[in-house]
C-alpha cells in the first residue's frame, strides 16, 4: 500500500528515497530515480525525464493530485517543497514549450558571473514560433545557433561571446564595457569575440558593433582592467589628456616599483581606484603605504579614487582637471628617477 505524499514529505522526497511512517506501516517515496535526477536539476524536470527516470503518467498525474509535484508550465514539472530559487525559474522557463528556451542577455549575464549582473530578470529567448507563458518571464524573440549556446549550473544560456553581444545592443551605459573587461580579464579570446561579433552584426543589432569597438580598443590598451571599479573609474576619465591603465613604474635600473590603475605618464600622476575589498586591513593597508612611499620618492602624485567620489563624475573630473593644471605648472622643477 502507497500512502498519499504530504506536501511536507516531498522535500525529502527529491533525495530520491524518504520512508513515511503512519499507523505503523511504512511506504517508500515514489520518486525513486526520478527524484535525484531533479535534486541535480533544481528540483525539476519534464515529463518525458521522468518517464524516462521510471514514473509513469499515471504516478504523475497521482502525484500532481496529491501536490506532491506541481507543474508551473504544461510539460514541466517542479518537486514540491523545493526552494523556489532565481535559478528554477529559469531552468524551467528554458525547459518550457519543448525546451525551446535559452536563458540570455542580463540572465545569461548573471549565470556566467559577469561583473555588473546578478540574479534577477529572468530573460529568454525562443523562437518566433514557440510561445512561453510564465510569470516574471520576459521572453524575447530570437533564435540561438548551436555554436552560440552553452550549458552553465545545468541551464541551457548563450555563450560568454553572444551575450556581450546582446549586452550591448539591450544595455546601455557601463554595462557592455565592464561585462567587456571582465571577459577579457578572465581570459576570454579577443579573437572569439571579434568573430562572434562579425557574425552577428546587422543593422538592427548595435550590440555587436559596440563589442568589435571594444575589441580594436583593447588593442590599443594592451591589458585589462583588473577590477570592475576600474571600468567606472576609467570612465570619469575620459576628459583628461595622456590617460594609459596599468602603468608599470620603473626605476633608472629597470625595477619595478608599481603597477598603478592608471597613468598620466609625462606628468607623474598616478591615479587608483581605491576599494574595500582590496585595500582593507592592517597588511592592505601597510601595502599601500610602502608603494605609495616609494611612489612619492621618484616624484610621483598618487590620487586614490573611491566608489563615492566616481559617483559624481563632473566633480571628480574637475578636481582631477585642477591636479593636472596644477602639476603641468610645477613638472619643470621634480626629479626623474623613474619614467
Amino acid at each position: 500500500m502507497v500512502l498519499p505524499l504530504t506536501r511536507n514529505a516531498a522535500v525529502g522526497c527529491i533525495a530520491g528515497h524518504l520512508s513515511i511512517r503512519s499507523a505503523g506501516m511504512v511506504a517508500c517515496c515514489p520518486f525513486g530515480p526520478a527524484g535525484e535526477f531533479a535534486a541535480s536539476r533544481h528540483g525539476a524536470l519534464t515529463r518525458s525525464q521522468a518517464a524516462d527516470h521510471g514514473l509513469t503518467s499515471t504516478v504523475v498525474r497521482r502525484l500532481l493530485r496529491d501536490q506532491a509535484l506541481s507543474e508551473p508550465v504544461p510539460g514541466v514539472l517542479v518537486v514540491s517543497g523545493t526552494p523556489s530559487t532565481w535559478r528554477q525559474q529559469l531552468y524551467v522557463a528554458t525547459l518550457a514549450s519543448r525546451g525551446a528556451g535559452v536563458a540570455a542577455i542580463r540572465s545569461a549575464a548573471a549565470l556566467h558571473g559577469i561583473d555588473g549582473f546578478v540574479d534577477g530578470p529572468l530573460e529568454v529567448f525562443v523562437p518566433s514560433y514557440r510561445h512561453i507563458i510564465l510569470p516574471a518571464i520576459v521572453v524575447r524573440r530570437a533564435t540561438v545557433e548551436p555554436a552560440d549556446r552553452v550549458e552553465v549550473d545545468g541551464i541551457r544560456c548563450t555563450n560568454i561571446a553572444r551575450t556581450l553581444c546582446d549586452i550591448g545592443s539591450f544595455e546601455r551605459g557601463t554595462a557592455l564595457p565592464m561585462a567587456f573587461e571582465w571577459a577579457w580579464r578572465n581570459g576570454v579570446s579577443l579573437e572569439w569575440l571579434r568573430r562572434t561579433a562579425l557574425r552577428l552584426d546587422a543593422p538592427r543589432r548595435p550590440g555587436p558593433r559596440r563589442v568589435l569597438e571594444l575589441v580594436g580598443s583593447a588593442a590599443l590598451h594592451g591589458r585589462p582592467t583588473e577590477s570592475a571599479l576600474e571600468v567606472a573609474v576609467e570612465r570619469c576619465l575620459a576628459g583628461l589628456p595622456g590617460v594609459v591603465r596599468q602603468h608599470e613604474v620603473r626605476d633608472l635600473d629597470g625595477a619595478l616599483i608599481a603597477r598603478v590603475d592608471f597613468a598620466i605618464p609625462e606628468l607623474k600622476i598616478a591615479i587608483e581606484a581605491h576599494s574595500r575589498r582590496h585595500h582593507f586591513g592592517p597588511l592592505a593597508e601597510e601595502h599601500d603605504a610602502s608603494r605609495e612611499a616609494s611612489l612619492q620618492a621618484g616624484g610621483w602624485i598618487v590620487r586614490f579614487i573611491t566608489d563615492a567620489q566616481r559617483r559624481r563624475p563632473a566633480e571628480l573630473l574637475a578636481s582631477l582637471t585642477a591636479l593636472v593644471a596644477s602639476r603641468q605648472a610645477s613638472i619643470g622643477v621634480c626629479g626623474s628617477s623613474t619614467r
